[in-house]
């Protein structure tokens, strides 16, 4: 497994500043699902969110959403928010010019209006130039490791658990995540969860 930041660095938000990390003066926590959408979590995924009354911003692959429309569909009619991911799980800063615009192309299932998170947050300096004044780019603040298959469950619970008001969580749809979230959500009762 890779080095990742929990709580990603003050210096990644001053270095790119066109990139959204948090929203400031916020009484909500915005959790985010990347690669998505998946019929096996989605589904049990927007169950729990309705159960909690959050809302959230779902982050999809492009082939996912051409798989599964009627889940784009869904979470737009229980008011939850997408984003794109691109096409492919990509890291992007190993892409040339064209393909990354191939790579970034919009299915037909997504909305051409949207927010952009690019597969392990990475870019490349001219991709982060490029892309910035086109789409609004989505970072995080907190990101608990619910990938991390090294990481136990409770340290990720308690790293969750380190969201503050403002903090954008990126989350991933996986098994695992579903019970994550329900243990966080069962320890957090007065927090507002909102999609960005």
């Amino acid at each position: 497994m890779s080095f990742y930041f929990v709580r990603t660095p003050r210096v990644l938000h001053w270095l790119f500043n066109k990139v959204t990390w948090r929203i400031e003066h916020s009484k909500a926590i915005y959790l985010t699902f990347d690669d998505g959408p998946n019929p096996a979590v989605t589904l049990p995924l927007l169950e729990l969110l309705k159960k909690h009354n959050a809302r959230a911003t779902f982050f999809l692959l492009g082939k996912n959403a051409e798989k599964y429309p009627e889940l784009v569909q869904r979470i737009l009619e229980e008011n939850h928010s997408i984003g794109f991911h691109c096409n492919e799980h990509t890291n992007s800063r190993k892409l040339n010019r064209v393909e990354l615009l191939k790579n970034f192309k919009l299915p037909n299932s997504i909305p051409s209006t949207l927010l952009y998170r690019p597969p392990y947050g990475k870019l490349r300096v001219w991709q982060y130039n490029y892309l910035k004044n086109k789409f609004p780019l989505i970072g995080w603040t907190l990101m608990p490791g619910d990938f991390d298959s090294n990481k136990k469950f409770e340290v990720q619970l308690n790293d969750l658990k380190l969201a503050k008001c403002g903090d954008i969580v990126v989350l991933h749809e996986l098994p695992n995540t579903i019970a994550l979230l329900e243990a966080y959500f069962e320890q957090t009762s007065t927090i507002s969860f909102e999609k960005l």
